[in-house]
């Protein structure tokens, strides 16, 4: 059952995310035809800053996540009442707080913006975000229960839904009145409208949850959630400084302009981000599941061909990233008929850098994964501070001489020296209670063939005397064979090669398993 809901998950999951990355690409390129430059750099610079907000959140929504699978398991619902109480009073002070924040940072946007008069009432817009980003916490606090009980199904099904009727809207709205406020009301509309649903959806699969009986969770219970979401908070910060001071560098440093530009490298990232994760999101809650339910061998032999698909995705996207956004992108913007297109195009150096953070932030995702689901949440508290300063201390450096190429290489240079080897120590000494040395083993090796295959792709498209549609395709084939056939050789009598194709085999042709029999809270 919890393969069938995993493979259930990642499937609709995908379906969702591909149409959002397409609907978000139509309404990007768009943008770049009819709007001002400016407005497209203000646009991903007030969104990380609105990011820097979110902080105000805490990571509650996935501290209320962990704690509600072992009360879903034992179908204990006076607490996962309480539970969802208690956060809907911490989401509606969030949402105040964010919203207060955002105001009293209003005066001070010129901070940000080298210069402030290129971006017609910018803070105006950003009025607009601030009240878009508050007005989101609202009614999210039922949606927890559905990806603790493995159905983050039903919340891919409505943001498929809104996310095409949203791109309808905004794109005809653009294209007929080039008007910036237009687009983005319908945005808040859109959020807040898909959260409402999505709360009056999880009260009817939960009805439960709808009493008006007050249910309070014990001193003991308040403690071990404040810890947590202690914990929690400092890996927010690192996250958000890691995923959210390139626009605010850029933008301070270099100008606003180049955030548009770097933007429209980051949406084919996200693109392909928005695949990927939903398999790490339905992962989650199932990883949660097992281990509360299954002992410390079996979830560590899921783990370890989890890391080995894991790498496989990321070297295969991280090669194909470096040798074809560039070219890809200048092709769509001369379809747009954007001019200057070449203009938006970056050094080979910065679509390194680029497609090396993307890997890094990838090849982490596993252990990272694990060690949430399992709650191990308190023992690297201080780490991401120690990773947000020293990202922002190296990247200031480095954009002196690198340009955007040095805020990666900071970004790169601060989750190497931390995240890639704490992470996975708090993982293997608290949670698999085993020694790191078969796990490092491994990672050198998926290090060196990553690092081979992105050096040898490189050299075999230098070598290819073509242009335009050409080179993409001749490109593209390049990175589909080249990556993908050297790892199938190398690894293919491996045990994790041979645990992740019997683990798919067993979800696609629902072989049986060994795991116990579960039963549904309530049927969706």
């Amino acid at each position: 059952m919890r393969k069938e809901k995993l493979f259930k998950n990642t499937v609709v999951g995908v379906l969702s995310q591909g149409m959002a990355a397409l609907t978000g690409a139509v309404t990007q390129f768009v943008f770049l035809r009819f709007m001002l430059k400016e407005y497209l750099g203000a646009k991903g610079l007030f969104s990380n800053i609105l990011d820097f907000l979110s902080l105000a959140e805490l990571g509650m929504g996935l501290v209320l996540v962990y704690s509600m699978y072992q009360p879903i398991a034992e179908k204990d619902e006076r607490k996962l009442i309480a539970l969802t109480q208690f956060y809907r009073r911490a989401y509606h002070l969030i949402a105040a707080m964010i919203f207060c924040s955002g105001l009293c940072l209003l005066p001070f946007l010129s901070f940000f913006i080298e210069n402030m008069d290129a971006v017609p009432h910018a803070q105006m817009i950003f009025f607009m975000y601030l009240i878009s980003s508050s007005s989101s916490y609202l009614w999210v606090y039922k949606q927890s229960i559905l990806n603790a009980d493995q159905r983050i199904y039903i919340t891919h099904l409505y943001s498929l839904i809104f996310s095409v009727v949203q791109c309808v809207l905004q794109v005809t709205f653009l294209i007929t009145t080039h008007d910036f406020f237009i687009f983005l009301i319908i945005q808040t509309v859109m959020v807040v409208s898909k959260n409402i649903l999505l709360n009056h959806k999880a009260g009817q699969l939960y009805p439960f949850l709808n009493t008006k009986e007050k249910i309070l969770l014990t001193k003991e219970e308040k403690k071990s959630i404040y810890k947590n979401v202690f914990a929690m908070f400092n890996h927010r910060v690192g996250a958000v400084v890691l995923g959210s001071t390139d626009n605010l560098l850029i933008s301070k440093f270099i100008g606003i302009i180049y955030c548009g530009f770097y933007g429209n490298f980051k949406m084919i990232i996200n693109l392909m981000n928005s695949f990927i994760n939903q398999f790490f999101n339905a992962m989650l809650s199932s990883v949660g599941n097992m281990s509360a339910m299954e002992s410390k061998d079996t979830v560590y032999k899921t783990f370890q061909y989890l890391h080995f698909l894991s790498f496989w995705i990321y070297t295969f996207c991280t090669v194909s990233f470096i040798e074809l956004s560039n070219p890809v992108l200048m092709q769509i913007l001369n379809l747009m008929g954007v001019e200057d297109a070449a203009d938006y195009g970056f050094t080979f150096p910065t679509i390194l850098m680029i497609g090396l953070n993307f890997y890094v932030v990838g090849i982490r995702k596993v252990p990272l994964t694990f060690k949430e689901a399992m709650g191990l949440l308190w023992a690297d508290r201080y780490k991401p501070i120690v990773e947000a300063v020293m990202n922002v201390v190296v990247s200031v450096a480095a954009i002196q001489r690198m340009g955007i190429a040095g805020i990666l290489f900071g970004t790169i240079v601060s989750m190497t020296a931390t995240s890639m080897w704490v992470e996975p120590l708090v993982l293997f000494k608290q949670g698999f209670k085993r020694s790191m040395g078969e796990f490092w083993g491994r990672n050198f090796i998926y290090f060196l063939v990553s690092g081979a295959m992105i050096a040898l792709t490189h050299y075999v498209d230098m070598q290819l005397p073509l242009t335009g549609w050409a080179e993409i395709f001749a490109k593209l084939g390049v990175c589909v064979v080249m990556p993908n056939m050297t790892i199938a050789l190398c690894f293919c009598r491996t045990k994790e090669f041979g645990e992740l194709f019997k683990a798919i085999g067993s979800i696609l042709f629902k072989t049986k398993s060994a795991e116990p029999v579960e039963t549904d809270t309530a049927n969706a």
